[in-house]
């Protein structure tokens, strides 16, 4: 990886870092970490124990009223 996009990844982790740091609500926290496994494609985060990883649906990202958060 060459320096320049190294740094903007590392940017982009950190802001990453922050905006996750800023949100209270630890359901939309979990959400949000289950969403990102789901794009990583890697099961390997649940482990080996849990079984096999269960893909969100858009409803799962939806809040009581129906609406996506």
């Amino acid at each position: 990886m060459d320096d320049d996009a190294g740094l903007e990844m590392r940017r982009q982790e950190l802001r990453l870092i922050k905006m996750f740091l800023r949100i209270t609500d630890s359901s939309k926290r979990q959400r949000i970490v289950d969403l990102a496994e789901h794009l990583a494609g890697n099961a390997a985060f649940n482990g080996p124990e849990s079984g096999p990883a269960k893909t969100p649906t858009i409803e799962d990202y939806k809040d009581s009223s129906g609406r996506l958060e």
